[in-house]
C-alpha cells in the first residue's frame, strides 16, 4: 500500500468514526435545552478552566525540556513551547497522532538536534502520562468513588484491571531502561566491535537505533530525574483534572471532587482515538461518565461533553494558529512535520 492509498484509509477510517461516535453523542439530544444549558454555564468557571489548561501545556513544555538534558543542555524554552503547541494544533486536524512526530521534529530542525532521541523523550512523555493516569485513577478507586451509581460496577471493574495491566507492564520495563540507558555507549562499542553483528548488517543497524533511541531516554540515568519526571507529569494531570472539576462548576453540577478525576480518565480515553481533535469520541467520552456514572441527565451529558472538549482542545489549536498568522511558523512546516510521521529521521540540518 502506498503512503497516498494509507493517508485515504486514515482519513476515510477517522472519519468515519467521528460521524459514528458524533452520532451516538447526538441521538437522545434536545439541542434547544443544550443551547440553553450552555447559555447558563457560569463564565469565571469557564475562564478558570481554560487557565488551567493553558498552564498544563507551559508545564508540559518545561517537563519535556528538563526531559531533553540528556541530548542538549540549554535549550531555549521558546522553541520547545512552540513545538509542544504546535503539536497540540496537527493532532487538532489531523488522524493518527501525527502531532506526537512533529514535536520532535520542529524542534530538531529548528536547534539542529538529532531526531530519534528527541523522539525518544517523546515517547517517553506518554509513557510517564500513563503511569500518572494510572496513579490517580487507582487514588480514585480507594478514595474517589463517592457518589457513582450502582450501574457503573461493571464498568469500574474494566477499568481497574486495565490499570493493574498497565501498571504491571510498566514496572518491568522502567527496571530495563534503568540499566539500559546508563550503559548504552558500552553497548555500543560491544555492537561495532561484535563480529557476529557485522555477519549482519540490518541487526547491527537495529540495535544501533535502539540505543540511539535510548540517548533519549537520559532522565532514566538518575532516581532523582525520574522522580521529578513524574511529579511534573502527575501535577500535569492534576491541572488538568482541575479544568475538568472547573467545567463540573461551570454547569452547576452537585458531584463529589472525585467525578473530576473520572472525567479526567474518560477525557484521556477518548483523546486516545483516532478522531481529528478528539471531535467525537471525547464529545462521547464526557457524555458516558456523567450520565452513566452519576446519572447526570442526557442533555446536561451533551452540553458538558461539548464546553468540555472545546475548552481542553481549542486552546492549543488555536494558539498554534496565532504562531502561524502572526509569521512564527510557516504553514510549509506545518505540511512537512505532517508528512514527517511517515519519515524515520528526519534530517535536524535542514533549518526552518
Amino acid at each position: 500500500m502506498t503512503s497516498r492509498e494509507k493517508r485515504w484509509l486514515t482519513w476515510t477510517v477517522s472519519l468515519a468514526l467521528t460521524a459514528g461516535l458524533l452520532y451516538l453523542f447526538l441521538r437522545k439530544a434536545h439541542l434547544a435545552k443544550v443551547l440553553e444549558e450552555a447559555r447558563e454555564a457560569s463564565v469565571p468557571f469557564i475562564l478558570l478552566a481554560l487557565g488551567l489548561e493553558v498552564l498544563s501545556v507551559f508545564l508540559r513544555a518545561y517537563r519535556w525540556r528538563y526531559m531533553m538534558r540528556a541530548v542538549k543542555s540549554g535549550i531555549p524554552f521558546a522553541p520547545v513551547l512552540k513545538a509542544t503547541v504546535l503539536s497540540f494544533t496537527l493532532s487538532g486536524f489531523i488522524p493518527g497522532r501525527v502531532g506526537e512526530v512533529a514535536k520532535p521534529y520542529f524542534l530538531s530542525r529548528w536547534q539542529k538536534l538529532p531526531f530519534t532521541p528527541l523522539l525518544a523523550s517523546a515517547v517517553l512523555e506518554r509513557g510517564m502520562d500513563l503511569i500518572a493516569l494510572v496513579i490517580l485513577w487507582l487514588g480514585f478507586i480507594l478514595f474517589g468513588t463517592a457518589g457513582v451509581a450502582p450501574d457503573a460496577d461493571p464498568y469500574m471493574e474494566i477499568f481497574s484491571k486495565i490499570s493493574y495491566v498497565f501498571l504491571g507492564a510498566a514496572l518491568p520495563v522502567g527496571l530495563f531502561l534503568f540499566w539500559l540507558v546508563p550503559r548504552r555507549r558500552v553497548l555500543d562499542r560491544i555492537a561495532r566491535r561484535s563480529a557476529r553483528l557485522a555477519r549482519s548488517p540490518l541487526l547491527l543497524r537495529a540495535f544501533r537505533l535502539v540505543l540511539r533511541f535510548a540517548g533519549g531516554l537520559g532522565t532514566f540515568q538518575r532516581k532523582r530525574d525520574i522522580l521529578a519526571v513524574f511529579l511534573m507529569s502527575l501535577a500535569i494531570w492534576l491541572l488538568i483534572g482541575g479544568s475538568c472539576w472547573a467545567i463540573i462548576q461551570a454547569l452547576a453540577l452537585e458531584l463529589p471532587l472525585g467525578a473530576s478525576i473520572l472525567l479526567l480518565m474518560f477525557v484521556s480515553f477518548g483523546a486516545a482515538i483516532p478522531t481529528p481533535g478528539g471531535v467525537g469520541s471525547v464529545h462521547a467520552a464526557i457524555q458516558l461518565a456523567l450520565v452513566k456514572f452519576y446519572e447526570v441527565p442526557e442533555d446536561m451529558g451533551v452540553t458538558a461533553g461539548i464546553l468540555g472538549h472545546a475548552v481542553m482542545f481549542f486552546p492549543g489549536i488555536l494558539w498554534g494558529l496565532l504562531y502561524v498568522a502572526f509569521g512564527r511558523v510557516r504553514f510549509t512546516e506545518l505540511k512537512q512535520a505532517a508528512a514527517s510521521k511517515e519519515d524515520s529521521d528526519p534530517d535536524p540540518a535542514a533549518g526552518p
